[in-house]
């Protein structure tokens, strides 16, 4: 039976950028893997917040270091998330992060663990963490149109079943959303072997189409 998307909604949470998320996380942000274990201290205290430990943040140089950054802004940046602590070694990387999300509007801030300690940076981090909780759960989702969703989908982890299964039903799921102007994101594309020309069908112009065809 076909879907009639054309008055569909959704419920989501309005950003100070425009963006609109589904989620209202409040994300405790490591600059690096050193921070880590302050970061996950400070989501045990504060419940309702979520650390996003990583193994990065050393011995990066050069387009390898940029292009963390760019992700750590981007994980904060993204609509799902209501606010942001950020946490590095020392302040000025976690400044960098930090200053770089405040660009979208949403609140905030920054510890560097240098000349402080895990103990009172952790002190300060939950602190900042809770009110950024109170303040989230009083936000409230708005209906909003098809054309203010994101949707991005992941591999996790290809098994027998996923040609057959799981990935022509995610792919018929964003050839309906497309049409009614939700962005789709996937990553992976190295699983695209084999089938880029049916990405490059879709392509909204021959221009879009030479650039993904050249990747």
């Amino acid at each position: 039976m076909a879907i009639d998307l054309k008055n569909a909604t959704f419920q989501g949470y309005k950003r100070e950028n425009g963006r609109v998320g589904v989620r209202n996380h409040v994300i405790i942000l490591p600059v690096d893997d050193l921070s880590n274990a302050a970061c996950e201290a400070v989501a045990n205290n504060i419940k309702g917040t979520l650390a996003i430990p990583h193994p990065y943040g050393r011995l990066q140089f050069g387009a390898d270091l940029e292009l963390h950054f760019r992700t750590l802004i981007g994980t904060g940046s993204n609509p799902n998330v209501a606010a942001v602590v950020v946490i590095g070694i020392e302040d000025g990387w976690a400044k960098r992060v930090a200053d770089g999300i405040a660009r979208t509007g949403k609140p905030v801030s920054y510890f560097g663990i240098e000349g402080h300690g895990d103990m009172e940076t952790v002190r300060l981090a939950s602190k900042a963490a809770k009110e950024y909780v109170h303040w989230a759960s009083e936000l409230q989702r708005e209906e909003r149109a098809l054309k203010d969703l994101w949707v991005s989908t992941k591999c996790g982890e290809s098994d027998t079943t996923s040609g057959i299964g799981s990935n022509p039903c995610v792919g018929n799921a964003f050839d309906k959303l497309y049409p009614h102007g939700v962005t789709l994101v996937f990553g992976e594309t190295t699983e695209l072997t084999g089938g880029e020309q049916l990405v490059a069908a879709r392509c909204r112009t021959p221009q879009v189409r030479e650039k993904f065809m050249t990747m």
